[in-house]
């Protein structure tokens, strides 16, 4: 039996801040939304011991093709990678309803999107009572390459199905939960609690596509449940204690995280303002592997990224 581990999921939520595109619904912005629907697939995901990457923090902004890249370097020793890029839709007011994009080079990857998309659907349509599913498609360029540079990134660029195949991700999508510039659809997506049944929807399709059950990747898999919070090889914390000190958020929104690393399940979000650190740790920041200074927060609540902080003099 192979000794690889089942499955990865690669989440990359669309665009990047609080306030890119707007929607119908007053407060809605699709960059938000999107990113707090990742977060809760993500642990609906490791709820299942389905091993899970965020390919941002709520303001980074990686290159599209660089997300999609995340998943192939992260993908190696899993026999299934999932890269799926979270968005909402928008057109003319009107139109309504599900769609996901795939890579044209992975057309085995067409069922499971669309399981994806008929359990999205399902959510959805009891409130709006106008959503459906729009269907699967792909788009290219006139060398055959996929046309999104998110899709390419995952498939490496690869302009055939053989190439493609040979790489770790077999499972490549952009997918549109509804159109934000639909009233009925965007009122649906601005309350948390839709977004969690969404996201808890996908997960168990997902989980149950590649048959794993709620206790979690079994066999030679091992259970991953708990991987995040303990750390790997690669990303285990170097704590040092500090004297106290004073930090000044620069951002709206950051993640305070359990343990010092992007991997470690968020716990809440500062605002902008000052904050004490009491200790410093040196952690995973992003899902590259990279890895900078953390600062546990005097609260107690929890450690955040002082790469986003500057110190009080």
């Amino acid at each position: 039996m192979s000794d690889k581990k089942k499955l990865l999921v690669v989440i990359d939520p669309g665009h990047t801040g609080n306030t890119y595109n707007a929607g119908a619904v007053k407060g809605y912005y699709e960059s938000k939304a999107v990113y707090d629907l990742s977060l809760y697939e993500k642990a609906a995901l490791e709820k299942r011991g389905i091993d899970v990457i965020l390919t941002r923090e709520r303001n980074q902004d990686p290159g599209l093709y660089e997300r999609g890249q995340m998943a192939v370097k992260k993908g190696h020793g899993y026999a299934n990678v999932v890269f799926e890029s979270n968005h909402s839709n928008a057109f003319n007011g009107k139109a309504y309803g599900v769609t996901i994009i795939r890579s044209a080079h992975l057309p085995s990857s067409e069922k499971l999107a669309n399981r994806m998309i008929d359990a999205i659907v399902k959510v959805m349509k009891p409130s709006t009572g106008i959503t459906y599913n729009r269907g699967v498609t792909t788009k290219t360029q006139s060398n055959g390459a996929d046309w999104y540079g998110v899709i390419r990134g995952a498939v490496s660029g690869e302009v055939s199905q053989k190439q493609a195949q040979n790489g770790p991700v077999h499972y490549d999508y952009i997918v549109e939960h509804g159109f934000h510039d639909n009233q009925k659809e965007c009122q649906f997506l601005s309350k948390q609690e839709n977004l969690k049944a969404i996201a808890e929807a996908k997960a168990a399709v997902i989980a149950d596509y590649f048959g794993i059950s709620d206790k979690g990747q079994s066999g030679n898999q091992g259970s991953q449940g708990g991987q995040h919070e303990q750390g790997t090889d690669t990303d285990s914390p170097v704590q040092n204690k500090k004297t106290p000190y004073l930090v000044r958020i620069r951002t709206d929104t950051l993640n305070i995280r359990k343990l010092p690393t992007v991997h470690s399940a968020a716990v809440g979000f500062t605002g902008k303002g000052t904050f004490t650190i009491t200790e410093e740790a040196t952690g995973v920041v992003n899902a590259s592997g990279d890895k900078s200074r953390w600062g546990r927060l005097r609260s107690g609540k929890g450690w955040i990224c002082l790469d986003y902080a500057e110190k009080v003099a």
